[in-house]
């Protein structure tokens, strides 16, 4: 498959060109530019360029997608630049074409779309408990769209009065409350839109599953891991009940496997780890490709010390994702601690090779030079982590410490023998 290069609005139009490695590219055409921060910044900080996506928000929308891309590029582990990303790009797109990607009655997704959806099914699958801080622009933009696409001549007093009595419906309460950190008053809010009469039985069906899965959310984020639990199962039953309302009509990262995930961390958390492993065994009879659960499953047995089957499971996880800088870097830790040096140092160059702008692998594969005393490797791999690390990171001065040190090294090796 070629990069995408498609005739949409700026925000998506970067999408299509930056996830076309997710759709399977070689390589892109085109990077965005890294927006301008404010003067003295550190241009290798990630937290720096997602403040500043933040921030421009709301104004300038097509600038906060670069600002999140460059943030989820320098710190690819960060499922909160994911999300980030994906909501700025949605809030990018002109009402028309947020209408098109928010239609879902179509079989047949755009490739750019697949790739925005991409951008959330791998935040939630790094982070399936991620706190969605963009909601409230999200459902405002996405109801002015569905406004507007309905009565383009509406003007802007009689819209904005439109969206705001969508925004107070029953239907959108609980997802403010949660939106706004009223937590308490979203699980009330969701528990009286699930008695809610005025919903359609085509509604419902929908409705069921996303209300328990979003009250297990927040159950989570207060601490109830027993009601978390309860709610999560019952939003997997819901789809069970329904497999092909389901199939046609849940986003594209809320699946059975995926509840099955959070179900298997939030076991784990309740220390009780033989009903964690069922759970991600269970995520994946519901979707062999999901990936997430044979990352959480290597996690557990390192942490038994069955570094073999840690091994075999993320190698499944690899396969499935070659293209994850980050799934690469946290095989190689693995295969390091199986005194594995050269299998990792593969798995680097191909973490390396997904991202180039991720600086941990590279202080990683300069360790482990360093260690086989391949010392021109180990130096060239120090500089480039120095080069892309930001200042706050604390390996920095080890790295710098390490290059000052194998130049003076290199300085004074005598010259080899000529013959």
């Amino acid at each position: 498959m070629t990069a995408l290069v498609v005739r949409v609005s700026a925000g998506a139009l970067l999408i299509a060109l930056v996830l076309s490695p997710a759709l399977g590219a070689q390589k892109a055409t085109s990077i965005p530019l890294r927006p301008k921060l404010f003067a003295g910044a550190d241009t290798n900080d990630a937290r720096l360029y997602y403040s500043y996506g933040v921030q421009s928000l709301d104004e300038k929308p097509a600038e906060s997608v670069r600002a999140f891309y460059w943030a989820s590029k320098l710190d690819p582990s960060s499922a909160e630049a994911l999300y980030a990303l994906h909501a700025a790009t949605m809030l990018a797109m002109t009402p028309d074409e947020l209408g098109r990607y928010l239609d879902r009655r179509d079989k047949t997704r755009r490739p750019e779309y697949l790739a925005i959806d991409s951008l959330l099914y791998r935040a939630f699958t790094m982070n399936p408990f991620l706190t969605r801080t963009m909601e409230r622009q999200l459902k405002q933009r996405s109801i002015e769209a569905i406004i507007v696409n309905s009565n383009p001549s509406i003007d802007r007093v009689r819209l904005n009065d439109a969206i705001l009595t969508h925004m107070r419906a029953i239907r959108n309460t609980g997802e403010m409350a949660a939106a706004d950190g009223r937590l308490a008053e979203a699980l009330q809010a969701y528990a009286k839109e699930l008695s809610y009469k005025g919903f359609t039985s085509e509604q419902r069906e929908y409705v069921a599953t996303f209300i328990h899965s979003e009250r297990g959310l927040l159950f989570y984020r207060l601490g109830n891991l027993d009601s978390s639990r309860a709610e999560m199962t019952a939003a997997v039953q819901e789809m069970r009940a329904r497999e092909e309302d389901a199939r046609k009509r849940v986003v594209l990262y809320i699946s059975k496997a995926m509840f099955e995930h959070l179900i298997g961390i939030i076991d784990e958390r309740l220390g009780q780890p033989d009903k964690a492993r069922e759970a991600y065994e269970q995520a994946l009879q519901e979707d062999l490709s999901y990936y997430g659960a044979h990352r959480s499953l290597a996690a557990m047995s390192i942490a038994k010390g069955d570094t073999a089957n840690a091994l075999l499971e993320m190698d499944l996880a690899v396969q499935l994702q070659p293209l994850d800088p980050v799934l690469r870097y946290d095989y190689a830790k693995m295969l390091v601690t199986a005194r594995r040096d050269g299998e990792a140092a593969a798995q680097l160059m191909k973490s390396i090779a997904a991202d180039p702008y991720y600086a941990a692998p590279h202080m990683l594969l300069a360790r482990i030079a360093d260690v086989e005393q391949y010392t021109d490797d180990a130096l060239r791999e120090y500089q480039q982590y120095t080069t892309l690390a930001a200042k706050s990171d604390p390996q920095l001065s080890v790295a710098r410490q390490r290059v000052t040190a194998l130049t003076s090294s290199v300085a004074s090796a005598p010259a080899p023998a000529t013959p």
